[in-house]
């Protein structure tokens, strides 16, 4: 299972920024190491920056740009803002920009896996003490997993191998049957112009299969759910007691949910109630007050964590940019609870890595 854990960790800093910007422009089968000076920090949300100033192996100085995980995220590892200081002389491991060599030498940049420290240490911590211990990780504490969740409850990650992590977020879905309205969005995309970049938030159901973790909390009469790296006027409530919208409802991202529980457990849930949102339905496709949404989550023992597991579809229709329905499928991962920080979208920090692109 140490085997395991340390890939999904190797894994986790791969798959940087991802409901945040694509990484098409970055190696993720080649590391580099850059040693240099720390000459700036910028820890904010989406994404952690170091700009760092270097001398390569011909002896020209040049200056990096690294882009990491939001603060949340790093925090979780013991990885925290007085961690590194401007002045600090360390190693940065980072996958580079295809883009480099075309490039000043001034104007370097990377996606950011682990910083190696002057005594040796690393960070993110959680990967270096593993590979420490060399000991097998403790088995589930229940059947169950690591909480025992039988009510969907729990902190739930969506885990993806890394070539699958390096096809997200860079391109419209492929095969998707498109309305001409559809069609012409894709015909004219552009990933640098993600609204994310703006700090605007798609909403559902992209948020469903972002890779970063999410905390459902069951009570008797609803299910909230709020994601570590989304702010929290997009947390979600799906109402289990039939309830009907509010007559000063707004339309909203979100939209407005009810749920119900079938005869095997599974909870489905349907939503409408949405906003037009750009991007709405998945890269490059944006979404019209027209769409609704029907998912199903069940909860099942997973055998790849040791965990419990919650396997779940999402059906989504917007007859302005789809012909007919889309399916989509997914599978959550139970992991250790935790407290998320507040997240707080900062738009310097969402569109900084545009320069490099």
């Amino acid at each position: 299972m140490r085997i395991i854990l340390t890939f999904l960790c190797i894994a986790l800093m791969a798959s940087t920024a991802v409901a945040h910007h694509s990484r098409t422009y970055f190696q993720l089968d080649r590391q580099v190491e850059v040693k240099g000076k720390i000459t700036k920090v910028k820890w904010r949300n989406p994404h952690v920056r170091y700009v760092v100033e270097s001398v390569n192996n011909r002896g020209a100085s040049e200056t990096w740009s690294m882009d990491g995980q939001t603060p949340g995220n790093y925090e979780q590892y013991g990885w925290f803002e007085s961690s590194l200081k401007i002045g600090d002389v360390v190693t940065f491991v980072v996958y580079p920009n295809s883009k480099n060599g075309e490039r000043p030498a001034n104007k370097q940049s990377g996606l950011l896996n682990k910083v190696i420290k002057s005594d040796g240490t690393e960070l993110p911590k959680k990967a270096e003490e593993e590979r420490a211990s060399g000991e097998e990780s403790a088995e589930p504490e229940s059947e169950f997993g690591r909480s025992g969740s039988k009510d969907f409850s729990g902190n739930w990650s969506y885990t993806l191998i890394l070539d699958e992590i390096k096809l997200l977020g860079s391109e419209p879905p492929q095969n998707w049957p498109l309305t001409s309205k559809g069609q012409k969005l894709v015909e004219a995309f552009d990933i640098d112009s993600d609204p994310i970049f703006e700090c605007i938030e798609a909403g559902a159901p992209r948020m469903i299969n972002y890779l970063y973790d999410r905390k459902w909390t069951r009570y008797d009469d609803r299910i909230e759910i709020i994601s570590e790296a989304t702010p929290s006027e997009q947390n979600r409530t799906i109402w289990l007691d039939g309830r009907d919208k509010p007559i000063a409802y707004k339309e909203n991202s979100v939209g407005f949910s009810t749920g119900v529980f079938e005869e095997d457990g599974s909870l489905l849930v349907t939503t409408d109630g949405f906003a037009a949102v750009r991007w709405g339905l998945e890269t490059g496709i944006d979404s019209s007050t027209e769409k609704t949404l029907i998912e199903r989550y069940t909860l099942a023992n997973g055998s790849f964590t040791g965990g419990m597991r919650m396997i779940f579809s999402f059906t989504v229709t917007d007859p302005v940019y789809l012909t007919e329905p889309v399916k989509v499928y997914g599978v959550y991962d139970l992991t250790d609870d935790r407290k998320y920080a507040e997240f707080k979208c900062d738009p310097e920090s969402a569109s900084a890595h545009l320069e490099f692109n």
